[in-house]
């Protein structure tokens, strides 16, 4: 479990998103030692972050794949782990965890405003220079003025994901058999949602809010997508064609999602208990 729990810190360096499935991979792998204790388990995990940021610290970009890896995979985890053994409910896990990827999103932008913004410049100037027909100078600065305000909620989108498609990976490794009912969130996540809200009042605070909210927002998607799935279930059996169905719902109809998953947050539609078992 030592060599995985390796493999997962190093995968995590070159691409946080993968390295968080596979992390969720090795908790369920080892999760009686990684319940018993979480810190000595991914002890394994931080030894190739810590030895690239000393090798290769003066790097420009080290510092932020470190931090990445530690904070954006590592901590996400251990934090899994934590919560999982303290109350036993798998989708309570599930949120904790989601949620220090909602707070290390905003301090990693924070800290690497200039270096985060410099690689997405290079990226659209290279990106039009390729395709020069479809991005003209007008739409070039509209685009790269709004993704730039996003930024900081789009890897933790990417991030929040990547750790449901391991949440799933860890079901299915654990032998529990995964209940789309059963994907019930705590309804603290709305009331911080409306909590934000009055951020939109002040200019300065609108980046944080849209940032924010959209980060708080990939939970009741989550939530309204499994809703819904369980609705089209009633009436459809077959996984290919209710998972066809729900890609474009959630292409075209993400935002009703949202709504229903944040309705159910307050109503539980199902009436299931929340948080999930470990049953």
């Amino acid at each position: 479990m030592f060599i995985l729990s390796f493999l997962c810190g190093a995968l995590s360096i070159l691409s946080p998103f993968f390295g968080m499935v596979l992390v969720m991979y090795f908790c369920a792998k080892a999760l009686g030692p990684a319940i018993v204790s979480p810190q000595r388990a991914l002890t394994a995990f931080f030894v190739m972050p810590l030895l690239a940021l000393i090798w290769n610290g003066s790097n420009l970009g080290t510092p932020l794949m470190v931090l990445d890896a530690i904070f954006g995979v590592g901590a996400v985890a251990y934090t899994f782990l934590i919560v999982l053994r303290r109350n036993q409910y798998l989708n309570r896990a599930f949120w904790a965890a989601a949620l220090v990827i909602m707070l290390y999103s905003m301090v990693r932008m924070l800290l690497f405003r200039n270096i985060i913004e410099s690689s997405f410049e290079e990226g659209m100037s290279l990106l039009q220079s390729q395709m020069p027909a479809v991005f003209d100078g007008e739409y070039m600065q509209l685009s790269s003025r709004l993704w730039k305000i996003v930024l900081p909620s789009l890897w933790g989108v990417g991030q929040i994901f990547a750790l449901l498609i391991g949440f799933l990976v860890f079901h299915k490794v654990i032998k529990i058999p995964f209940r789309a009912e059963d994907m019930k969130f705590p309804m603290f996540l709305n009331i911080l949602i409306l909590a934000i809200l009055p951020l939109y009042l002040y200019e300065a605070g609108r980046p944080i809010f849209i940032n924010s909210l959209i980060l708080l927002c990939s939970i009741p998607l989550i939530q309204g997508f499994f809703s819904v799935w369980v609705m089209i279930s009633r009436v459809v059996s077959s996984a290919f064609l209710k998972s066809i169905i729900m890609i474009i719902i959630t292409i075209y109809a993400f935002i009703p999602l949202i709504l229903i998953g944040f309705a159910d947050g307050w109503m539980n539609f199902s009436k299931n208990k929340r948080g999930g078992n470990t049953e």
